[in-house]
């Protein structure tokens, strides 16, 4: 396997992970015969589906910061500060203009300061991330039994943006939920100077099998009993990542390697099929099997619109949405 397929691999399951649960918005939660099972995979995948595209984005961190920190920042700035702001504006405009169609309409500086705070619908993502590449040269200094605690501590008690505020958006714990992550950020940058191989580290008998229960316990107690917030499933969900590192390094699907390799493309445009599919696809029916067909068509589309644009790319053709690197489509990575 080269050396970065498994990395591909591990983040193209967490961005498979995000576009499933998404399908599953886009029909309002009626996936036909597959609603239960729909319901159970996202609510097992919740504690982990991000946390592992934030894991692999803290593997970059070392060999980014040896470049020097100029350097370092500048790519930041060109990768993920330069794509936000452009999906900001596209998805902060799409807004603003069907705002009279919303069932939560907002003003325009509601919507435009919300999203530029980091409490845009998907735009988020890339808010947290320069934020936590901002951070880490001297967050990386603290010892990890204060970082991990600290920040988690600060997830759990940290009161949510007043839904009444200018700030306010689609998610007003969005800086909970970004605290939450940032331990599995941290910890594949505290592996990796390390001098740790992240690979071999998880793929050792017992730490491959103490994840695997971690999981499992994990999974338990979300089915069966339920944790108080997110900032309780948090060591379990970082015990969990070797297992995952072991799933990724063992997938042979064309697929998911292709999405991890264009997983920013994946990410920020997905989104666009989504909503649009729950603006356009408004047809009521009884049947199941109706339902069935129109989580996969949710799906498909949501998979196919940046599959598209990838293509596009390769041409030298809308490669402006995504970077200011002047590098070939495949050699651009939104983490690295």
């Amino acid at each position: 396997m080269n050396r970065m397929t498994w990395v591909d691999n591990l983040r193209g399951m967490s961005i498979i992970a995000v576009i499933f649960l998404h399908s599953t918005i886009a029909v309002a939660g009626n996936a036909g015969h597959l609603t239960g099972l729909t319901q159970v995979i996202n609510h097992l995948l919740e504690p982990i589906r991000l946390g592992l595209m934030f894991f692999v984005s803290g593997l970059f961190v070392e060999s980014g910061l040896k470049k020097g920190k100029e350097l370092f920042l500048r790519n930041k700035v060109k990768s993920i500060l330069y794509p936000f702001v452009i999906w900001v504006a596209i998805y902060g405009g799409l807004k603003i203009i069907f705002n009279s169609r919303s069932n939560n309409p907002q003003s325009p500086l509601n919507i435009i300061l919300s999203h530029l705070s980091g409490g845009g619908d998907i735009t988020w993502f890339l808010h947290s991330l320069f934020i936590f590449f901002l951070i880490i040269p001297f967050v990386r200094r603290i010892p990890i039994y204060l970082v991990i605690p600290v920040s988690l501590a600060l997830s759990s008690l940290l009161p949510e943006i007043p839904s009444d505020s200018i700030f306010s958006g689609f998610d007003n714990s969005h800086i909970n939920k970004s605290l939450y992550l940032f331990p599995f950020f941290y910890l594949a940058d505290w592996l990796v100077n390390r001098k740790m191989n992240v690979l071999d580290v998880s793929t050792t008998p017992k730490i491959l099998i103490t994840s695997l229960l971690a999981f499992v316990v994990l999974s338990g107690v979300d089915l069966f009993i339920g944790a108080p917030d997110r900032a309780w499933q948090a060591p379990l969900a970082l015990l969990s990542i070797p297992f995952f590192v072991w799933i990724a390094a063992y997938s042979n699907i064309a697929l998911i390697t292709f999405i991890g390799a264009n997983s920013i493309v994946f990410y920020l445009s997905h989104y666009l099929a989504i909503q649009a599919f729950a603006k356009v696809i408004k047809v009521h029916s009884e049947s199941l099997w109706f339902h069935d067909a129109l989580f996969f068509a949710a799906f498909a589309s949501a998979l196919a619109v940046p599959g598209v644009i990838c293509l596009m790319r390769k041409f030298g053709l809308l490669n402006f949405l995504f970077t200011m690197k002047k590098k070939s489509p495949e050699s651009v990575r939104a983490t690295s």
